[in-house]
């Protein structure tokens, strides 16, 4: 299959569906990452927006060799990403680029606004993927994708649906996560510690499901596009 985890900055998809994708590759799946924007903004230490944007995506290349997976930036503005004509093209054109079974995004309910506004224009493109008037530079899909949402910050006001049994790949969650170099100062600054938060999160989920450490997502509902919870690793 093709898997597409569509994150709204570097290290979303490491804090929370590292793990899963992990599985994915274990089991021969093909991983694509796209990210809405680079976070050009998210640094205290680091002068211009420029060369966080680039120490970001650089960071971001480094944990995708841990998933052998393709990278696409589209590159909007960091605390800047609204609903609009060309957002939502470059949503389409990332989910056509993938052709993706299944897509791994952020809960619309997400008090993150990036967040939350690229999981609500992610749902909303999935009746466009196959349509061939769509404004787009991408071939249509050909496939029925299954969209799972991923928790956010330490799950809070989160109810899972399902979890994904991330024990035996969790040590290497934390390398993969551990790439986002800048983000250890900038996580601070919010009085959080990326490998801290994660080490709790996901051991908490492991409770509930019975295991040592587990992902848990949410899926997205509508007429033709119901999800296959099968298709989770």
């Amino acid at each position: 299959m093709n898997i597409l985890a569509f994150g709204a900055h570097p290290d979303d998809i490491e804090y929370t569906a590292a793990g899963t994708l992990l599985k994915y590759k274990q089991q021969g799946h093909k991983i694509f990452i796209a990210l809405a924007t680079s976070g050009n903004t998210g640094s205290n230490t680091i002068p211009t927006v420029e060369e966080v944007a680039a120490t970001r995506e650089a960071e971001m290349l480094e944990a995708a060799k841990f998933y052998d997976a393709e990278v696409r930036f589209l590159r909007f503005d960091d605390e800047r990403l609204f609903d609009c004509n060309e957002t939502r093209t470059a949503v389409l054109d990332a989910i056509r680029w993938a052709q993706p079974d299944v897509i791994i995004t952020h809960n619309p309910d997400d008090p993150s606004p990036d967040h939350a506004e690229l999981s609500k224009m992610v749902s909303a493109m999935m009746l466009s993927l196959p349509g061939k008037l769509q404004q787009s530079n991408m071939a249509p899909c050909e496939k029925v994708p299954s969209l799972f949402f991923m928790e956010h910050g330490m799950g809070v006001n989160f109810l899972p649906e399902v979890y994904v049994d991330i024990s035996d790949v969790f040590e290497i969650k934390k390398q993969a996560l551990a790439k986002h170099v800048s983000q250890r100062a900038w996580m601070e600054v919010f009085g959080s510690g990326l490998c801290d938060d994660i080490e709790k999160m996901n051991a908490f989920r492991g409770l509930q499901y019975g295991c040592a450490y587990a992902e848990s997502f949410r899926a997205f509902r509508i007429h033709g596009y119901m999800p296959d919870f099968k298709l989770l690793p």
